[in-house]
């Protein structure tokens, strides 16, 4: 966020606004925050005789749709896409997802558990710079 922060003041027009250290730490902070709670995991029951795939997709469109209507992701909800991300480990399988809503390319990363029964989904908010990345929750990945 340093860098968002210091290409917003420097984008402003006239000369560079002073550095803050101090408030870049903390808008960093919040960020993370935010981007922590916009990644937290999301569990569904796994339905009986499903494939897991769809089920996984099935999931994640409901959520999207949820996260239209209270505006936190664009409209409307166009598609989504499941594809294996790894090998089956166990009775885990690891998808990577892309949620297409109002043109833009929303990515999730999902689990489904056949032991368990459950599938698993993180909305993946990716980081502005490398050194903000917030890791995805373990339960979203095998």
């Amino acid at each position: 966020m340093i860098g968002l922060v210091s290409a917003v003041h420097s984008s402003n027009g006239g000369s560079p606004a002073p550095e803050n250290p101090a408030a870049a730490l903390q808008a960093n902070r919040e960020s993370q925050i935010v981007v922590t709670q916009d990644q937290a995991p999301h569990s569904a029951p796994l339905p009986r005789g499903s494939r897991p795939r769809l089920a996984l997709e099935r999931s994640i469109a409901v959520d999207a749709r949820e996260r239209i209507h209270h505006q936190e992701i664009t409209g409307p909800f166009e598609s989504i896409r499941c594809a294996r991300g790894g090998p089956r480990r166990a009775a885990r399988e690891a998808f990577r997802c892309t949620v297409v809503a109002g043109n833009l390319s929303y990515p999730f990363l999902g689990v489904v558990d056949l032991r368990a029964g459950t599938v698993t989904w993180c909305k993946r908010d990716p980081p502005p710079t490398p050194a903000l990345d917030v890791a995805v929750s373990r339960r979203c990945r095998t």
